[in-house]
């Protein structure tokens, strides 16, 4: 193809290119078009921008390829959560989680308990996808007999889960914001606290409130139901919980995700054969195309039978255009464009914080987490010096926004992650119940006009449960 020499990346330009795709995606969504459909039409007309902007098919081919190959590691970690799902349901690990929780856990507290368990858990391991796919799918299992809607335990799970992602010293996202603002981690752990701690209080307050509207509701006929389908159907051991454990330690160690979930799905195996009666081959079955089991009560079918390599694909496939949009938002220049114009418009330090959180929520919408995080830090990091703005503040606006509306953005890969792992639930279900997603960027744009946790350049960043501005 004969190249052509690049035109000028203007700011309406940048306007033009950023957001056409995104209502191409909105749009189709909206009249009922699969999200994956609707990212591949996105992919062409970012693809035909490029083009008219004068980049090269050779450029836009290695930036697509590079976009698939920054979530290719996403990818196969997703492939393996399909896996181990499949066979710790074989193996009897979730049902037993399900047969224990089913005994003693209660609609008034099951909301707060799906928000505050996955919040733990991240926090301990760094990572929001591992409390998901673990004791994420035991709770929102739970839900059928205790009279509570799926996607309001996915949301609650969801939410929690997002905590440590937001937090966490073990997080990727917390590493790439010190890294990128060039603050000293636990400097920026502490700073957040200012924002997580209120945040996670609201929401913690709002699902007390929804589980007392729900204490009445509990059906004991379908918690009895779910109860003895499961007992007659696998050999519940607390036994059975060990490879639960065992991947909880490896990811607290920092153990590389692919050696993680590999040894659970090993454990997962083992154990199947072993205590459940299912044959390798049988397990291999599993591994591919998800448990199966018909243990007479339908409810139980419908929560036992899932997993699989195979339910997984479609996600997978999503991703990889998803990586290669991203990719071509990279080479187009379109990003950088934006933000860096708006950088150089504001001159106050309230209006630069505000700038800070909108090019957060600009990039989380075009590109994910990272690039949402990234960008604006290479962008906004010498404005704050300039504006006497200690860098952890903008680093904590970038993980307010950003990071936590990554959960709720329809065609973002983690959001969608989020119900195939789940059990099949709608993202449109579980995003108005992720309440942290909403609360944390309110409270931060709050407390940036009120000056809450506001830090100069130089000042010690500490932490107090109640502010108070030294004079």
């Amino acid at each position: 193809m004969k190249e052509r020499s690049p035109r000028e990346m203007t700011f309406g330009l940048a306007i033009a290119g950023c957001f056409l795709p995104l209502i191409v995606i909105v749009a189709l969504i909206l009249v009922g078009t699969d999200v994956a459909i609707a990212t591949l039409i996105a992919l062409f007309v970012m693809m035909i921008f490029c083009l008219y902007m004068g980049v090269s098919w050779k450029k836009i081919d290695e930036a697509m390829a590079e976009g698939v190959h920054q979530v290719a590691g996403a990818t196969i970690i997703m492939l393996l959560v399909g896996c181990m799902v499949a066979v710790w349901m074989a193996s009897g690990t979730i049902p037993t989680l399900l047969y224990y929780g089913m005994q003693i856990v209660t609609p008034t507290f099951y909301l707060p308990i799906c928000f505050l368990l996955p919040a733990f858990m991240s926090i301990c391991t760094g990572t929001s996808w591992g409390s998901i796919s673990t004791i994420g799918v035991v709770l929102c299992g739970m839900s059928a007999g205790l009279g509570i809607p799926a996607g309001m335990a996915a949301g609650a799970v969801v939410a929690g889960a997002f905590v440590g992602d937001k937090a966490s010293p073990l997080s990727d996202c917390t590493l790439l914001g010190a890294s990128a603002c060039e603050v000293p981690l636990f400097t920026h752990v502490k700073s957040m606290l200012y924002t997580m701690v209120p945040s996670c209080l609201i929401c913690l307050v709002i699902y007390i409130i929804l589980g007392l509207r729900a204490s009445g509701e509990i059906d004991t006929t379908a918690v009895a139901e779910l109860s003895n389908g499961i007992a007659s159907s696998f050999d519940v051991s607390i036994i059975h919980i060990i490879p639960v454990v065992v991947v909880l330690v490896l990811s607290i160690k920092q153990v590389p995700a692919f050696i993680t979930f590999g040894i659970g799905i090993g454990l997962g195996v083992i154990w199947s054969m072993i205590f459940q009666g299912h044959g390798f081959i049988e397990n291999m079955g599993f591994l591919l195309s998800g448990f199966n089991i018909d243990t007479g009560v339908e409810a139980v079918n419908t929560i036992v039978c899932r997993g699989g390599f195979n339910s997984m694909l479609w996600l997978t496939g999503t991703i990889i255009l998803i990586g290669m949009l991203s990719g071509l938002f990279t080479v187009s220049g379109v990003l950088t464009v934006l933000v860096g114009s708006l950088s150089k418009r504001l001159r106050s330090s309230r209006s630069i914080m505000l700038g800070v959180a909108g090019s957060s929520i600009l990039m989380t919408m075009a590109g994910g987490q990272y690039p949402s995080i990234a960008i604006p830090a290479v962008a906004f990091k010498e404005v704050c010096d300039e504006m006497d703005i200690n860098r952890a503040v903008l680093a904590r606006m970038l993980a307010d926004t950003g990071v936590v509306l990554g959960s709720v953005v329809p065609w973002n890969a983690w959001t969608l992650g989020q119900g195939v792992v789940l059990g099949g639930i709608s993202v449109y279900e579980i995003i108005p119940y992720n309440f942290l997603a909403f609360v944390c960027p309110i409270v931060a744009i709050i407390f940036n006009f009120l000056g809450i946790g506001f830090f100069h350049k130089d000042e010690e960043v500490k932490y107090h449960l109640i502010w108070r501005r030294k004079k």
